[in-house]
């Protein structure tokens, strides 16, 4: 798939919404090869502007997360593809890895593509990687890993949540993620999900309220971090952010936390990492 303008995300959600894809792939199938680029990539632009305020970016930078919504539309194009084999919504965002080779600007213009090939097969269901790359020119600056998660029906009681033990923080900071954040964010991102755009619809999906999109938490807590550099960021996103809640962020050298009010149970954890020395 080669676009030179973004697709239609309208388009694309009632492609999901009316698809009859199994939840899981078929024994004996496998995932093909799914590749989509879109041409003409600009990283300003008044959304920019709109994102870091959501996010709460305090500074002119470009958020290392921009690129992931200016990809939406690839992404959704190639879940919501026939060609891959199961449905898009019930899919859990479990990692993402964001490898930031050189610090964004604004100016930057070129291309996004972004592949998808195979599963794996876990204990859980089947993972699967979405790979997405920035590129400028013969410079790649960018470069993310997203992994879904298509859950394996199981009988019985639910497995226990093991807690990970915490470093003592260095840092907190408490912030909003208030009502409506879920519709706020997926207009400006391009992720409409059900569970995310109101109580109603959350509901129809088993969730007490809405849930807010683990990429929002996730920049949102980037934007208290060091990120005008050349770095990686790595998180794995834990149990879902009820809206609305005040989370509490604890950091600790490269690691950090995102908590509930309580502090005791985990939205996600993820790491920083500088880029090492060539």
């Amino acid at each position: 798939m080669h676009f030179t303008r973004a697709p239609s995300l309208s388009r694309l959600y009632a492609r999901v919404l009316f698809a009859r894809k199994p939840g899981l792939v078929p024994e004996g199938h496998a995932v093909p090869r799914l590749e989509a680029t879109l041409d003409g990539v600009r990283l300003d632009g008044p959304r920019l502007v709109q994102y870091r305020a959501l996010c709460g970016w305090r500074d002119a930078s470009v958020p290392l997360t921009w690129p992931h919504v200016l990809a939406s539309g690839l992404h959704l194009s190639m879940l919501s593809s026939p060609e891959f084999p199961v449905r898009l919504l019930g899919l859990v965002h479990l990692h993402n890895r964001i490898e930031q080779r050189a610090p964004l600007n604004p100016a930057m213009a070129g291309s996004l593509v972004a592949t998808l090939e195979g599963h794996r097969e876990t204990e859980r269901g089947q993972e699967f990687e979405l790979h997405t790359q920035l590129r400028v020119g013969d410079a790649v600056p960018w470069v993310e890993v997203s992994t879904f998660l298509a859950r394996r029906a199981r009988g019985g009681a639910k497995p226990k949540v093991v807690r990970e033990p915490r470093p003592p923080a260095t840092k907190t900071v408490e912030f909003e993620a208030p009502a409506g954040l879920g519709r706020r964010y997926g207009r400006l991102a391009g992720d409409l999900n059900p569970i995310h755009v109101s109580d109603l619809t959350a509901k129809l999906f088993g969730f007490p309220r809405a849930i807010a999109h683990g990429m929002w938490s996730l920049a949102r807590c980037a934007a208290e971090l060091d990120t005008a550099r050349a770095c990686t960021l790595e998180a794995q996103f834990k149990l879902p952010l009820f809206l609305p809640s005040r989370p509490v962020l604890e950091i600790s050298g490269e690691r950090f936390t995102l908590l509930d009010a309580q502090r005791e149970k985990p939205h996600l954890t993820a790491t920083l990492t500088p880029a090492e020395s060539p």
